[in-house]
């Protein structure tokens, strides 16, 4: 992919959604607000969708399939053992660090976390083998907006980040280029059952529900979950001036703050609570029946099974993960 061909798209796109009528076309047209039972409105959503996709397909240019080509090679490579995937959620903390290191180590057991994982505080006690990364803010072209995790990535030489292969042409310029294998993060959600990371998914998707695919893109024997609370909703609060703002419900160093959320939708809370929802509804309808486990009983989410007993979890980090949320 050229890069200046990629840069300038995505410039020309920014300067576009700088624009009120645009930006409120954009939100207005987004899968992710809620059509209000229009028909025409759902149609105009769908098609979006699959023409975002083209668009975005020809202004990347070539160069996918070489991208893709490492983490293709990785499928099937954790064949006869179990994959870890722990999320930026409050149950996280709930993990037994001793015994994830101890199977880690026996080549038992590989884990794959999610954005800022490497500034929580069991970063102290637990090395991911995969880092998956997918939101703009980690993005190369953003690298002096956040040195703190591009810095907490130096600190870790071990682990291998999986992020979105347009990143590449601006990555491979850097010294940690080699620690990158890169996904597709195109979608064409709604039109596609698709979980895998080498084509566009058919889901919407948090960085969380694209680590379980890439979980699953490794084949093992089991994928424990584990901080794929999607429990943030419960901390949506409206002030004042009509504002929807989440407050921070991540673990330690992995939160972005309080954000004002309603700002992506057009009718406030309730494109809020309905892009909620589609995840969610993502996790029953693209992962439901696949080989996953989540180790919180007391969590949200009813795509898995659960249990209520594994050395994975602290017995009293279960009661304490359920009363954060």
């Amino acid at each position: 992919m050229a890069a200046n061909s990629w840069d300038s798209f995505e410039k020309s796109k920014k300067a576009l959604e700088d624009k009120p009528a645009v930006s409120y076309f954009e939100r207005y047209s987004s899968p992710h607000t809620h059509p209000g039972g229009s028909v025409l409105r759902t149609l105009l959503q769908k098609t979006r969708v699959l023409v975002n996709f083209f668009i975005r397909r020809l202004a990347q240019g070539p160069g996918r399939q070489q991208a893709l080509q490492p983490l293709a090679e990785l499928a099937g490579s954790a064949a006869g053992k179990d994959v870890l995937v722990i999320g930026s959620g409050p149950s996280a903390t709930a993990v037994t660090a001793r015994e994830v290191a101890k199977r880690q180590k026996a080549g038992e057991l590989i884990v794959v976390a999610t954005n800022y994982f490497l500034s929580s505080p069991l970063a102290t006690s637990i090395t991911p083998d995969y880092l998956v990364w997918s939101d703009s803010v980690f993005s190369p072209m953003n690298r002096q907006h956040n040195a703190k995790a591009w810095e907490a990535l130096e600190s870790h030489p071990s682990v291998t980040v999986v992020a979105p292969w347009t990143w590449r042409s601006v990555i491979t310029t850097m010294t940690l280029a080699e620690r990158f294998v890169y996904f597709d993060n195109d979608t064409v959600e709604g039109w596609s059952s698709n979980v895998s990371p080498l084509k566009p998914r058919g889901y919407q998707g948090s960085t969380g529900v694209k680590a379980l695919a890439v979980a699953l893109h490794l084949s093992p024997k089991q994928v424990f979950v584990i901080g794929l609370d999607l429990s943030y909703f419960q901390q949506f609060s409206v002030d004042a001036d009509n504002r929807v703002l989440r407050q921070p419900t991540h673990m330690k160093n992995t939160d972005s703050g309080v954000q004002d959320i309603g700002k992506d939708g057009v009718n406030g809370i309730a494109d809020t609570l309905y892009s909620t929802a589609n995840q969610f509804l993502a996790l029953r309808t693209h992962f439901t029946g696949r080989n996953i486990i989540n180790l919180d009983p007391h969590s949200l989410v009813d795509a898995f099974p659960k249990v209520t007993e594994h050395p994975l979890v602290k017995k009293s980090g279960r009661k304490s993960a359920a009363a954060a949320n």
